[in-house]
């Protein structure tokens, strides 16, 4: 329950009209009145009390009910219908069921019963500042945060579930709305309106856009839509949910358009490496990821172990991208002198050989001369292991074996790379190849007898990188073999950790 004291604390500042026809209880009353509020204004009927009201719009009003010229009843109404936001009190002798369910339906705050009783008047005048005060900080919060909607270069909406709440002006001219009411009388469905686009988001089959950006807060997702012209635009979408809002949300647009990726994304279209390069493009799109503080996936590859961390890019400058990590990633980037960096928002995968810092103090990398690849070893289905201990490797095409020097990359349940010094003569799709390979499993020579056949070559400086993929043969020793070559590089990996 309120005491008084906290009564005078709140209501400091505000301006209270009382409304009474009996002089007795008019005096009586505004001698307690200010005790609390600042100002106190009276009026001795209805009349009287709604000339003042249109004046000076008070918070609060208590007013009586049974008084001459115009009775407590119609001045609240009247007061309703000027100013909604106030809070209207009003006191009667009575107490009848339909003078009750008239003051409900014009939304009175309170009814209190002749004599009035301080403690409860106290108690009433105290909820009525509260909820006042809460509206008002409201207004302030949704009016300021309107004005910060409208501040961004960027079209920005809050939802609450898929109900627009408030819209920035560029969202608005984006969707030819000149309001926020005609915009809500629209009942834009904003999911509904991504179009269909490889590699895109928008609604097909059970996926739902606006459910899916829901899910995955945070997460950079590009989309297209089309303007009040027709014309596509192309977008990076966001959504962040409200802190202790539940069901609230903000969705950002960065309009990317003139970027024109969009035919990076198009897998209809068959992207020349040249094409793929777009190095101005690639850094003001690493820019929208930085401006929306999004997280990248780091990729390295430890002996073929594949060892995975998020960044946060915090500097891009004259083409060089800083990147704050892990100290294990750091660790990685540092043996390997390479690294993959992934991201929903971008189109490929980049690829980076040009490690230019790395500073563990502050956990940054920075990387130089970036580049989009197409195909990169994240997508492997099989995991590769670089082989250790003694080896031997002998291929044979058809009944002659390779003379040429040749040495093990990395092998898999599925394939093996292998350097050689030089191509074997007539290698091609329909070779007739053996592979003989002999590797190390605890302390005792494992031997891998199986056919297989050509996949791809790489030229080399010093030679060719050739995968072969094998050919059916019993597997169970080789499964052996990569778990625990796995488990040794996890070790290795978590001694450098350490230190």
């Amino acid at each position: 329950m309120s005491s008084i004291k906290e009564l005078q604390a709140i209501a400091k500042g505000f301006r209270i009209l009382y409304v009474e026809d009996n002089d007795a209880l008019r005096n009586k009353a505004t001698k307690l009145l200010n005790k609390f509020f600042t100002n106190v204004d009276l009026a001795e009927d209805g009349q009287i009390g709604l000339q003042k009201f249109k004046e000076h719009h008070y918070p609060i009003v208590i007013t009586d009910i049974k008084m001459p010229n115009l009775d407590g009843m119609s001045l609240a109404r009247d007061i309703k219908h000027i100013n909604p936001e106030t809070k209207t009190i009003v006191m009667s002798a009575f107490d009848d069921k339909d003078f009750l369910l008239k003051a409900i339906e014009l939304g009175l705050f309170r009814f209190l019963k002749k004599p009035v009783n301080i403690h409860e008047l106290t108690e009433v005048l105290f909820e009525a500042i509260k909820e006042i005060k809460h509206e008002y900080n409201r207004k302030i919060f949704y009016t300021n945060l309107k004005n910060i909607f409208n501040y961004q270069s960027s079209m920005v909406v809050m939802l609450n579930n898929s109900d627009i709440v408030i819209a920035n002006d560029i969202f608005l001219d984006f969707f030819n709305c000149e309001s926020l009411k005609e915009c809500k009388k629209n009942d834009i469905d904003i999911g509904s309106k991504f179009l269909n686009h490889d590699g895109f988001l928008y609604n097909h089959n059970q996926n739902n856009a606006l459910e899916c950006l829901k899910l995955n807060p945070q997460k950079l997702y590009h989309v297209k839509i089309n303007d009040k012209d027709n014309q596509a635009k192309h977008f990076i979408v966001k959504y962040q949910d409200i802190p202790e809002k539940a069901d609230y949300g903000v969705l950002s647009f960065d309009d990317i358009t003139e970027l024109n990726l969009l035919k990076l994304f198009d897998e209809k279209i068959n992207i020349t490496e040249e094409e793929a390069l777009c190095n101005e493009s690639m850094f003001d799109l690493l820019k929208v990821i930085q401006r929306n503080n999004a997280k990248l996936e780091l990729h390295n590859y430890y002996n073929g172990l594949s060892i995975t961390n998020n960044g946060v890019i915090v500097g891009i400058k004259n083409d060089v991208l800083t990147i704050k990590t892990t100290y294990m990633q750091q660790r990685a980037i540092q043996i390997e002198k390479k690294i993959l960096i992934i991201s929903n928002a971008l189109p490929y995968a980049i690829k980076c050989n040009n490690i230019q810092k790395i500073c563990f103090e502050k956990q940054i990398v920075e990387l130089k001369s970036l580049k989009f690849v197409k195909t990169s070893p994240i997508t492997r289905e099989t995991i590769r292991v670089v082989p250790d201990g003694n080896i031997t490797v002998s291929l044979f095409l058809g009944e002659n074996k390779f003379r040429g020097d040749i040495g093990i990359e990395d092998i898999s349940l599925d394939a093996v790379k292998l350097k050689l010094e030089t191509l074997p003569a007539g290698l091609d799709d329909e070779s007739d190849i053996t592979l003989d390979i002999v590797l190390e499993l605890d302390k005792k020579p494992l031997i891998i007898h199986t056919k297989a056949t050509y996949l791809r070559k790489r030229e080399l400086k010093d030679g060719f990188r050739v995968v072969f993929v094998f050919k059916n043969f019993k597997k169970s020793n080789l499964v052996k073999y990569i778990t625990k070559r796995q488990m040794a590089l996890i070790r290795e990996i978590k001694r450098m950790q350490n230190g």
